[in-house]
């Protein structure tokens, strides 16, 4: 019996147009959050240099008044150019960070549009994680990198720790997904299986974002730390120095085994209490206040929070997780039992017959 042959070609040209599209989106966040990351680091090299010549230059008391008139309009120029350059590098940067969590929004609505049409597809897999790890395996990792070659000294060594704690956090992302894509079809849609790599990048750049705001506490937190040996001399470095540690812990998570729990999933899907949704506004309304604030505690109390929640299942240990050799064990015994139940029934119909 011959099977028609279906010509690859016809099937790749069956792709779900709005899933996909909506999927580009999120890998077209990364790509921008990269991009815009080389663009401030050009920019913030340019005003040190700047600042450099303009630290350099020097004027001779007996020059004429015309002459000194002119050379104190151009250094003033050029300290004017270096604040500029250095306010569009932070600002290059801090959108950076911010469209990473519109790759996140794109990220939720790109499968939930996908079931709603019935388009879910092994190519809209393959995509979404191709997307995941642009969005937030290096783009993260390539945010912290340019921030900490912008402030660091020229002599810091490029094998840094910032380098190799973001080369572990994209190394991560990516096992993370693939791991991901083979459990996708018989995992708990509830929980997650390791920190999900959104809410891995939502750690990191919420801690990005938290530095650049104006904060009493980061500031004496990192005025305390100047001065000490791995950290760095100024407030700036202690940063950068920290950002990268901040790479560590959510990369390794993302290849563990701890669950966290699906918040779209458990909280936002279906029919829920009118508390969430009171709870969620309140949520909002903080957040528009305080937005990098909430970010950095929602993020980061969501890892801390799995965290715990692990750490109180082996402390006290996790009355639903049965071993499998235990399973296996008791359905032997199930069966034997079964089984003699069985030969009594018919003892006591034998009997019954006699």
């Amino acid at each position: 019996m011959s099977h028609p042959r279906v010509s690859h070609r016809r099937l790749f040209r069956r792709v779900h147009i709005l899933p996909s599209l909506i999927t580009l989106g999120n890998f077209a966040c990364g790509f921008l959050s990269i991009a815009l990351c080389l663009n401030a680091l050009f920019f913030s090299t340019r005003a040190v240099t700047l600042e450099e010549k303009n630290t350099g230059t020097t004027m001779s008391v007996s020059e004429e008044h015309v002459q000194y008139e002119d050379k104190a309009t151009r250094n003033a120029m050029a300290i004017l150019s270096v604040r500029g350059n250095q306010a569009r590098a932070g600002s290059l940067f801090h959108w950076a960070c911010v469209i990473i969590f519109l790759g996140m929004l794109f990220d939720m609505l790109d499968g939930k549009v996908a079931r709603h049409m019935g388009a879910d597809s092994a190519f809209g897999t393959e995509l979404d994680s191709l997307a995941d790890v642009t969005t937030f395996g290096i783009a993260p990792a390539i945010i912290v990198n340019t921030i900490s070659l912008a402030v660091m000294p020229v002599t810091y060594a490029w094998w840094s720790q910032v380098i190799i704690f973001g080369v572990i956090f994209a190394v991560c992302a990516v096992l993370r997904l693939a791991r991901y894509n083979i459990q996708s079809g018989t995992a708990d849609k509830n929980i997650f299986s390791g920190l999900p790599s959104p809410a891995a990048a939502g750690c990191v750049v919420s801690a990005v974002l938290l530095s650049e705001g104006d904060y009493e506490f980061v500031e004496a937190i990192c005025s305390w730390l100047a001065g000490t040996p791995f950290f760095g001399v100024t407030t700036v470095q202690v940063k950068a120095r920290i950002l990268s540690v901040f790479l560590l812990l959510p990369g390794l998570l993302m290849v563990s085994t701890v669950p966290f729990t699906h918040v779209a999933n458990r909280y936002l899907s279906g029919k829920k209490s009118f508390t969430i949704l009171v709870l969620l506004v309140l949520l909002l309304a903080v957040m528009w206040q305080e937005p990098r604030l909430v970010l950095f505690i929602a993020f980061n109390g969501y890892l801390a929070l799995g965290l715990l929640v692990a750490a109180q299942r082996w402390w006290v240990g996790d009355k639903r997780t049965v071993p499998v050799a235990l399973v296996e064990d008791e359905a032997e015994i199930d069966a034997v039992d079964e089984e003699d139940d069985k030969d009594e029934a018919d003892e006591i119909i034998r009997k019954d017959g006699e």
